[in-house]
């Protein structure tokens, strides 16, 4: 049941960037318009060659041409009505209060986006501790005034997006990392700890763990840096058939969970 509190006056457009996301996107859109404040989602794909296109039409989305994640993005959000933007990644766990935590923020005219911690769905304990340590070092940043984060689920204000051009489409990966930190010369970009974004372990699962592990933590530095290359590149493969499938009862009871605790 929604909550009287929630905000029923803000409207978000969705961008979601996929490539071959049949089994992961259906739960997202599904979850999405459970919400009045989704008044439109944009899927930018990059030539899918599952069912990913037909799926997003079926559940009402607008399907665009998109291609890797800073040009999907970028693509989809030329074709948004409204001034604050959600983008979504397709593997994403969308709690309620997560948009309502979102909506309040941008009641305060400085923000330029939002973030949230992500909570790994169906993690192992070294997954756990990953994503733990990520939580940490982009709280101790945002304490410090610097904004970094992951581009799993990013609120932005458009206006402003625009304003610093929108994600550098040079620079891969981090340029989620990159673009709030030039977000952050024209307005507040604020980490919120309140709520959680649920995410799958699958780049976990089809590379070894602990050299992602590395790779990831090795971008990071270099974007705090300010840095535009990237060392070791970040290949974004398929996934094994079935590896979405097995998520779906997992990102429901994510979901429940998290919705319950909140209602208590």
């Amino acid at each position: 049941m929604r909550s009287n509190k929630e905000k029923r006056d803000v409207n978000f457009s969705v961008v979601i960037p996929t490539w071959n996301e049949e089994e992961w996107l259906p739960g997202l859109l599904s979850n999405l318009r459970r919400f009045p404040q989704v008044a439109e989602i944009v899927v930018a794909d990059n030539n899918s060659i599952d069912q990913t296109r037909s799926i997003a039409q079926n559940h009402g989305a607008r399907v665009v041409i998109g291609g890797r994640p800073a040009v999907a993005r970028n693509a989809g959000i030329k074709y948004t009505s409204h001034d604050l933007v959600l983008f979504i990644d397709a593997d994403a766990a969308v709690p309620a209060s997560v948009l309502r935590r979102a909506a309040e923020a941008f009641d305060d005219g400085r923000i330029a986006a939002v973030h949230f911690p992500l909570s790994p769905i169906g993690g192992y304990a070294f997954s756990r501790v990953c994503y733990l340590l990520m939580d940490a070092y982009i709280g101790v940043l945002s304490v410090l005034g610097i904004a970094q984060g992951a581009g799993t689920f990013l609120a932005v204000r458009k206006s402003l997006f625009c304003a610093v051009g929108g994600f550098d489409e040079t620079i891969e990966p981090g340029e989620d990392a990159d673009l709030l930190r030039r977000l952050s010369r024209k307005g507040e970009v604020r980490y919120d700890r309140s709520a959680q974004i649920g995410t799958s372990i699958r780049r976990f699962r089809i590379e070894n763990p602990l050299i992602f592990a590395l790779k990831t933590c090795g971008w990071a530095a270099l974007r705090l840096l300010k840095v535009r290359f990237s060392v070791g590149g970040y290949n974004w493969k398929p996934y094994p058939k079935g590896l979405g499938s097995k998520d779906r009862s997992l990102y429901r009871d994510f979901i429940s969970m998290r919705e319950e605790e909140r209602s208590v």
